[in-house]
Parts: structure tokens; sequence; C-alpha cells
């Protein structure tokens, strides 16, 4: 009896290990970047602890595009050397440099955060492959700014954006070739920008210019007159201390004191739980070829209480009442 009972406890533990997984993390940013960290949680909190994570950081919001490759040789080196179970690729340059290679293994991945359209990057023929795609709300954030902002006819906003890859693969389903389009009464302006002096430019001169408010969109990868990277801290602390005009984002990162007055935001937590369920069905069995493409259905409110009183501005009743807040 006792044997019979020893041999089932056994079993028990080998089977706990034979479920236990080991995920790879490969993440086009670092480690300290809020998205990146905000979905890591997000996956975290869906995806059971058994389960082991590894991360590997391609830093690519710092370092020049030169050196992306090598950064993906390495990212590749360590997928190698850990022979995960899954992996999770973050990211539109992690998904564009490492897709192919992934896609020729038998290993499930699932990629998250991405931009383009999954044709650009030759997804849609890995049958290895599923994900989630990352569709900042533009529409819905233009007409809710109209909302906010002083009564009138025909207003301009100006989008702000780095000149990243990633904020191209944003912009481009809206408007392909980044011109003016109308959102309602609004009128929308885009400008991507390279370098640190360019920006502060642009920003300075956007009232004189007949705009009425700003989005400012990713600001990760500027450079100083040096072509040094600037810090995207330093970046939306002069936008929020200089700007002559409210100042929108499109993802929660950016929203706060030191930051974006609000808006209807992407959050990186929410779009990690959406990845972290695809991961679960993987491990659970499923096939990713089986499992239909993701997408945030919806945002959320996210207003700066400074950044609102900063400007003199009232949320309609209905958004106020769904709002979530940050000094």
């Amino acid at each position: 009896m006792r044997a019979t009972v020893l041999i089932l406890f056994m079993l028990c533990i080998l089977t706990e290990e034979a479920t236990a997984a080991s995920i790879l993390i490969i993440e086009s940013y670092h480690k300290e970047f809020a998205w990146d960290e905000s979905y890591n949680r997000g996956i975290k909190s869906v995806v059971d602890n058994d389960h082991t994570f590894s991360h590997f950081y391609m830093n690519t919001k710092i370092l020049p595009s030169e050196q992306f490759a090598d950064m993906a040789s390495l990212a590749w080196q360590a997928y190698l050397k850990l022979k995960p179970d899954l992996v999770v690729l973050c990211d539109d340059n992690a998904i564009k440099l490492l897709a192919y290679k992934f896609g020729q293994t038998k290993v499930p991945v699932v990629f998250l955060g991405l931009n383009a359209n999954p044709r650009d990057y030759g997804l849609t023929k890995l049958l290895n492959f599923t994900g989630v795609l990352e569709r900042p709300i533009f529409k819905r954030s233009i007409i809710l700014a109209d909302q906010i902002l002083p009564k009138k006819s025909n207003k301009k906003i100006l989008v702000v954006f780095d000149n990243s890859q990633t904020s191209k693969a944003s912009i481009e389903p809206i408007s392909r070739n980044f011109k003016s389009i109308n959102i309602g009464k609004v009128k929308v302006d885009f400008q991507l920008i390279d370098d640190f002096v360019k920006w502060q430019q642009v920003i300075n001169n956007a009232k004189e210019s007949g705009y009425d408010a700003l989005f400012i969109g990713l600001y990760h990868t500027l450079v100083d007159a040096e072509k040094q990277h600037v810090s995207p801290n330093e970046v939306i602390l002069w936008t929020q201390k200089h700007a002559p005009l409210p100042h929108f984002g499109f993802w929660n990162f950016s929203i706060g004191a030191r930051g974006n007055v609000g808006g209807y935001v992407l959050d990186g937590y929410l779009h990690g739980q959406l990845a972290g369920k695809l991961i679960s069905k993987i491990l659970k069995g499923e096939n990713p070829n089986d499992l239909a493409y993701e997408f945030d259905r919806q945002g959320r409110y996210l207003f700066s209480l400074e950044g609102l009183k900063r400007w003199r501005l009232e949320l309609p009743k209905k958004v106020n009442a769904q709002s979530h807040w940050t000094n």
C-alpha cells in the first residue's frame, strides 16, 4: 500500500514537471520601458505561475538602427541556448527581424504589439504563429479631444511622432502616406521627427501654426545634435513644460503630471493579457494556426488631474464617470 502511494506521489510530481513550460520573451525595447513592463505584467497575470519566463531585450529604442540586426542575432542565439517551449516576439522590430527564422522552426510563437499589417512580415504564411495586433485608437481619440477642447468649428490637431519604424507602422493604417486627414470636422496633420531640436521647434510653433491641440505619440528614438539618443523621459518632460497647447496621448505610459494630459489610450497590461490568453491556450495543446489574431477591442479613458487643471479642461460627464486618473 505504501509503495502504491509513493508511486502515485511520484507520478503527480512528474506530471506537474511535464506541464511546466519555458517561455522566452524577446522584446524590441528595454526592461525599463513602461510599455514592456505593463504587457509583461499582463502576460503573467494570465499564464500559470508554474511556467518559467526568460527575457531578451533588443534595446531598439536606444541603439541606432545599424545595430538592430546584431541584436536580432543575439536574440536568436539566446533561443538556441535556452530551447524554450514557446517564444513571444514583442513589437515590430523583433517581429520584423526574427519572424522568418522562427517560422522555419516548430516552436510555437505568439507575437504582440504588432503595428504593421501581418502580411508585411509574412506572418500569415507561418503556421506556428499567432498573436495580438496593436492598433492605437486614433479616431476615437481625436473625437474625444474635439469634445474636450473649447468649442470651435473646424479645429486643427497636430499628431507628432518620432521617425521610427514603429511610428510609421502605427500611422499607416489611417494615413498611408502620412498626409492630412479629416476626422469629423477636425483636420489632423502628422509630423514624423528624427531629432530633438526639430521636435522642440515643431512643438514651440504649433500654436502659431494654427493648431488647437497636439497629440504626442511615440518619442523614444530622438537624437540630439551629436546624434546621441535622448531619453524619452527628457523628451516628454520638456514637451509637458513647453507645449503651448493641450497635448493628448494614445498610450497609457505617456499620461501624467509630467506627460500628456490624457486620452482614450491603449493599455499595455490589457494588451499583455490578450497575449497571455493565447499563450495559455497553446500550452494546453491548441495549435497556433487555429487561433485567430487578437486585437485591442477597447482602450480606457486615462487623465492627469494636473494636466486638466493646467489647461482648464472639463470632461463630458459620461467620460468623467468612466475615467481612470493619475496625478
